[in-house]
């Protein structure tokens, strides 16, 4: 009898020991591996940080009609596109260019100083008397472009390959 009680003891022992140390184990590893990684920002060891928010938000929109290509867009900076929409009002266009445009002078916001275009240049097509709403989960980055006037410009240019023909690009996105 005192065998059986011993065996039952020690058995509950055992599995008692086992309890503790899988119930107390995981909270001490926890706590250890926590006061490893612990990162604090002192003058002597700063630690980088990034904002999380963009720098400001960008919204403009041109209208195009005829053959020449118009600019939007802050002018410095870093334009990261999220969105564009185009609404083609027109049954003949079928095709809008969208890139990063080249200026002979002036400022972003112009019909007559767009010179040339630059990556990125987008080539898309739009079904005529529609909307089209082209979304970027990455945004489509704009740097600042050295144009003709060896000024640094960050603007979004739009053209249709065809005269005649009304659309409206409306571009959104924010501004670093």
């Amino acid at each position: 009898m005192k065998f059986a009680k011993w065996i039952v003891m020690g058995t509950g022992g055992v599995i008692l020991a086992v309890l503790s140390v899988v119930l107390i184990s995981p909270k001490t590893a926890h706590a250890l591996a926590a006061a490893l990684v612990q990162v604090t920002n002192t003058t002597a060891n700063p630690v980088p940080t990034a904002p999380a928010v963009p720098g400001s938000p960008f919204f403009a929109f041109m209208q195009l009609s005829g053959f020449g290509a118009q600019s939007v867009g802050p002018g410095t900076g870093t334009l990261g596109v999220t969105e564009i929409v185009l609404t083609n009002e027109d049954s003949t266009v079928d095709q809008v260019n969208i890139f990063a445009a080249l200026l002979n002078g002036g400022t972003c916001g112009g019909s007559g100083n767009v010179e040339a275009a630059s990556n990125p240049f987008l080539i898309v097509k739009v079904q005529p008397n529609s909307t089209l709403v082209i979304p970027a989960p990455t945004p489509i980055v704009f740097t600042p472009q050295d144009g003709f006037d060896n000024v640094n410009h960050t603007c979004v240019g739009a053209s249709m390959p065809i005269t005649g023909g009304n659309v409206i690009v409306s571009v959104n996105g924010f501004v670093n």
